[in-house]
């Protein structure tokens, strides 16, 4: 394993000037960096609609297959229902994941690890990174976790990624690297850091690379070698400042006709510290037989959420509106053990309904649940009525989860699930 040390290549005068901009002034400011996650987006939402087109191909390709094999009279078969399952899945998480890196909300620091952000990354980058580009994942196994926000280590790998790839318009291949690693004192002290344990992120692409006089710009917020109007240049002041704000470091190394590396090196936390599993473990269903008001303006969705808890044992009375929910509760509020409501509809909203239910049933539990960013739910007292919000679309396990787990826990206050 080479020593960190080795792969300082920056020194204390090109540190200074990549570390604020010509006049002096903050790197970066934060509607700037608002301004950043939105650029990115905006290039992703290309491969996000190539991404989606392939998932509900396979979608509805199985589904055409199963319902010709219903009317043969052919067994189902449980592969082609698999398939449907992971590619549904495999949305969902993209449109969580697109939500989540639009949201604007304060940093929130969590134990993460490299390797599951820079493979989840490449997998949402791949059809915009395109065929002429090989991109090789060498992710070092048992790395150590490191603690930071979680939607801004993505635009890191984002943004760095997308930079490699515009770096070679022709083709060519993508390196992302992981890797435990030591920081001695003399290597922290140019990176600005403290010596110890430490994690690392190197991404290099086989680009024209990048000239000295650019090297020592590379981080100034605006300043870009693309050609204009291709980039605004607050991409890497950007990568520069989250890194920053995790205690950690970025720095490049190139050389011209030869390509570039970007380093990423941040404090690795305690091998005793638990880190999440970031892989999504079937659930085990749960089950009940209590009743549940279930409040969804979209009727293909309610008949569908109905019969995942019908199956369930659960006991479900319907409404299609906030109005009609509010008649049934005044009419069988006696039987309705939980609301389980979406937040957007017609006539009376998920959150109006809520702020209604506080004065009537103060006690009854309730969820919400929608396909819109959860920060409309961030503030009002209809939240404390709430002890979840689901984030559709909905898997069934996950669905029957929280429900089990708000009617055994009434008083746990609101979280976002």
């Amino acid at each position: 394993m080479a020593a960190i040390s080795n792969l300082v290549k920056i020194d204390a005068q090109t540190r200074s000037q990549a570390s604020e901009s010509p006049d002096g002034a903050p790197a970066v400011a934060p509607e700037t960096s608002q301004t950043a996650r939105l650029e990115t987006i905006g290039r992703l939402a290309s491969g996000v609609a190539h991404d989606f087109a392939n998932i509900l191909t396979l979608i509805s390709g199985y589904a055409e297959i199963l319902l010709e094999r219903d009317s043969a009279g052919v067994p189902h078969g449980r592969a082609e229902l698999e398939e449907i399952r992971h590619a549904s899945n495999r949305g969902a998480k993209l449109i969580g994941q697109l939500l989540q890196f639009a949201r604007t909300r304060p940093a929130e620091s969590k134990p993460i690890v490299l390797n599951s952000v820079a493979s989840d990354v490449e997998r949402m980058l791949r059809p915009i990174i395109g065929e002429m580009i090989e991109v090789r994942l060498k992710l070092a196994p048992g790395l150590g976790g490191t603690l930071g926000d979680p939607v801004e280590m993505d635009q890191v790998v984002m943004n760095l990624l997308l930079n490699a790839r515009d770096a070679m318009p022709t083709g060519g291949a993508i390196t992302i690297e992981t890797e435990n690693d030591e920081l001695d004192p003399a290597a922290a002290a140019k990176l600005e850091m403290q010596p110890g344990p430490c994690v690392t992120l190197r991404i290099s692409d086989t680009g024209r690379g990048i000239a000295p006089d650019a090297m020592a710009r590379i981080f100034d917020p605006f300043f870009t070698t693309k050609a204009l109007g291709k980039g605004a240049g607050i991409g890497l002041s950007t990568v520069r400042n989250i890194v920053r704000e995790c205690h950690g470091a970025v720095w490049a190394t190139s050389e011209l006709g030869s390509g570039a590396t970007f380093h990423v090196c941040l404090p690795r936390m305690p091998d005793h510290d638990e880190v999440a599993d970031p892989q999504t473990e079937r659930l085990t269903p749960q089950r009940g037989n209590e009743t549940v008001l279930l409040v969804e303006d979209e009727e293909s969705v309610r008949r569908l959420l109905s019969q995942v808890l019908n199956m369930r044992g659960y006991r479900v009375i319907e409404a299609p509106d906030g109005e009609r929910a509010l008649e049934l509760i005044a009419q069988r509020g006696s039987e309705i053990d939980l609301v389980l409501t979406d937040v957007i509809m017609p006539k009376l909203t998920g959150v109006e309904l809520a702020e209604k239910l506080l004065e009537i049933r103060p006690e009854m539990p309730l969820i919400f649940m929608s396909g819109y960013p959860d920060d409309q739910l961030s503030t009002g007292s209809a939240i404390r009525a709430g002890r979840r919000f689901l984030r559709k679309p909905l898997l069934p396990d996950a669905l029957s989860t929280a429900v089990r787990e708000v009617l055994d826990s009434p008083s746990r206050p609101f979280d976002r699930y």
